[in-house]
């Protein structure tokens, strides 16, 4: 595979990363804490818990992809640098490929005091007992995750611009832009 094709692809599948983990601030969660949709507490937990275990199964293999196509173009440009604008770009994709892989450990260090309270009480509603009834609770935290989500998403939106910056080498030189890519090659 060529630096350019890896590059393609991985700007591709950041980009869908970046959509995907925008999707669910933006209209997934507030769409299930709206007081218009009238939630109780249980249904909230529910929706947010197979939210979260789609976004579990999907994200970190997505992100992982990503990093890694961008890793690679950036040894690819790394190795056959000739020009300080090639040199520039190996550094834009490294740069990606981290920011990409932010959501990993902002997971585990940022979001999984609030993800496994969401976790907890999530599981009372599945074992036999009393239900967690105070929606107010839920939704505050549902609301502090999305906001943590946020956060998490940065990396990979961030990583996705800067691996645009890479793919199209904007140095504000429009002319030969394709030359300049095919010469790395």
């Amino acid at each position: 595979m060529s630096a350019l094709t890896g590059a393609q692809l991985g700007l591709m599948t950041g980009s869908f990363l970046s959509g995907c983990l925008l999707s669910i601030p933006l209209l997934s969660i507030p769409t299930i804490t709206s007081p218009t949709s009238s939630p109780t507490a249980p249904i909230l937990l529910s929706s947010w818990s197979s939210l979260y275990k789609l976004g579990a199964a999907s994200m970190p293999p997505l992100a992982a992809l990503t990093a890694s196509l961008y890793g690679y173009t950036a040894y690819k440009l790394r190795s056959t640098s000739r020009t300080e604008s090639q040199k520039k770009r190996w550094k834009l994709f490294t740069t990606a490929a981290l920011l990409t892989l932010y959501i990993m450990p902002f997971t585990l260090i940022v979001m999984l005091p609030t993800n496994k309270a969401l976790m907890r009480l999530n599981e009372m509603q599945i074992e036999p007992g009393p239900l967690v009834s105070n929606l107010q609770e839920v939704r505050d935290l549902v609301r502090r995750w999305n906001w943590l989500h946020i956060g998490r998403s940065l990396g990979p939106v961030v990583g996705c611009v800067v691996g645009w910056f890479g793919v199209f080498e904007y140095d504000g030189d429009v002319e030969g832009e394709e030359e300049k890519i095919e010469k790395v090659e």
